[in-house]
């Protein structure tokens, strides 16, 4: 800790003592603390506690044997994928990569799922619901709705670890407050940095992780949530005329994305405490997990195929709400369009407001940079909306209700930057 003491909260140098001013000053970028704004900080650090992320393994049981005889495995040679079916089926195609597998084996101890979300989609919903999907998107080829054939619409249960836990912790952010004023002379600006810590406690239930390799993870993430009231005991029936996904990832995998969405969770949360302030930033973090569980369930996916141009193109619905994630191509026909119409308007706005005002030359100047900048980031936003494809941050969808509580807050003050800008002297003087 005390070479902690001795690092800049700024920049991280090496801090030391100026006799003339009696601050702390470091050397590297001319911040400067005074001796009682320091140690609150340092204080302040010295009680962090140490992280606790241990989880408590959950007590999944294996299927009977029973229900293993009214289950078989299929194996795609194609991909590698392997899905748990009722013994009533006799052939189906893969999920994955749309090619036919077979039958290859008996199912064998394998974990059994605790719990089951049953589909509330049928396939006329999500054959809607991609149609619905495909008219939001300005940027889409318009041959790609046109044209487009899914080759393969199946559900498929996909497992999940679902996760639970209390969390307690303390999250440490940067944050600043800008003022300003001015004399005959000079236009001054002053920044004050502070360090905001916030301790505080917050639970969270059913976090899904997804089980699956084959599955792409920020896939299964981008159709969350799931509503967990509608879970119920698995039984394996709900497979019948189904298919279901076979877990195949390990638990270390699961425990770390689970340990980084709750604490993710955690500071978002914590930053809502937060007002007041200017370019409030995460620093750092310390949290505790306990009252840790894990469960194994079976949640409810669409999966369609399709391909334009030779290309696969990949689609999930949520089973249960109905919510579609994919990713789609982007007619560069159609941005250079609409590009192109939002650099003329711009530019056209601009010479207008010259000519009003009688300098059109540097009003058009400035249209074309500002057209141009501003065609470019509308077209970006725009471009985002067809790619919907992305991990979520934290968990706010399953905290647990009235569970979070801030227990303790701390604004320190840690140090000043003033600049000045000479003012422009009038024609008189």
């Amino acid at each position: 800790m005390a070479n902690k003491e001795l690092e800049c909260p700024c920049c991280g140098g090496t801090l030391s003592y100026d006799l003339h001013s009696k601050d702390i000053v470091c050397p590297f970028c001319d911040s400067h603390f005074s001796l009682d704004d320091l140690k609150a900080y340092t204080d302040n650090l010295a009680t962090d506690k140490e992280e606790d992320t241990a989880w408590d393994e959950s007590q999944v049981q294996a299927y009977t044997d029973k229900e293993m005889k009214g289950m078989k495995i299929y194996s795609c040679d194609s991909c590698g994928g392997e899905i748990i079916v009722d013994e009533t089926a006799s052939s189906t195609c893969c999920p994955y990569c749309g090619n036919n597998i077979l039958v290859s084996k008996q199912l064998s101890g394998d974990l059994k799922p605790n719990l089951v979300i049953p589909f509330k989609q049928d396939k006329d919903n999500v054959l809607g619901s991609l149609k619905a999907f495909f008219k939001k998107k300005p940027l889409l080829p318009g041959a790609f709705s046109k044209e487009n054939v899914v080759t393969e619409v199946k559900p498929l249960y996909v497992p999940f670890w679902l996760f639970d836990a209390d969390v307690s912790g303390r999250v440490r952010f940067k944050a600043e407050k800008t003022s300003h004023w001015s004399d005959s002379e000079y236009d001054y600006e002053e920044t004050k940095y502070y360090s905001l810590v916030r301790d505080g406690e917050i639970a969270f239930d059913h976090v899904p992780v997804d089980g699956s390799k084959k599955m792409e993870d920020q896939l299964m993430e981008s159709i969350e949530p799931y509503d967990f009231k509608e879970a119920v005991p698995f039984n394996a029936g709900y497979l019948a005329g189904y298919a279901a996904d076979r877990y195949d990832v390990s638990k270390d995998e699961t425990f770390s994305r689970a340990t980084t969405r709750f604490r993710e969770g955690t500071i978002q949360a914590f930053r809502s405490d937060i007002h007041g302030y200017e370019n409030v930033t995460y620093a750092d973090s310390q949290i505790q997990l306990s009252e840790t569980n894990a469960q194994y369930a079976l949640y409810p996916v669409w999966i369609l195929n399709t391909k334009w141009k030779d290309k696969p193109y990949r689609f999930a619905v949520n089973g249960q709400t109905g919510k579609i994630a994919g990713n789609l191509p982007i007619s560069f026909g159609k941005v250079a369009l609409f590009w192109s119409i939002f650099f003329l308007l711009f530019v056209g706005l601009f010479v207008g407001i010259g000519a009003i005002a009688n300098y059109i030359v540097p009003f058009l100047v400035a249209g074309l940079i500002f057209g141009a900048g501003v065609s470019s980031i509308i077209l970006a936003v725009m471009a985002r909306k067809n790619k919907n494809v992305k991990f979520q941050y934290g968990a706010s969808s399953y905290v647990r209700k009235d569970s979070f509580h801030i227990l303790g807050r701390k604004d320190i003050y840690l140090y000043r930057k003033v600049s000045k800008t000479a003012r422009p002297t009038s024609k008189d003087d």
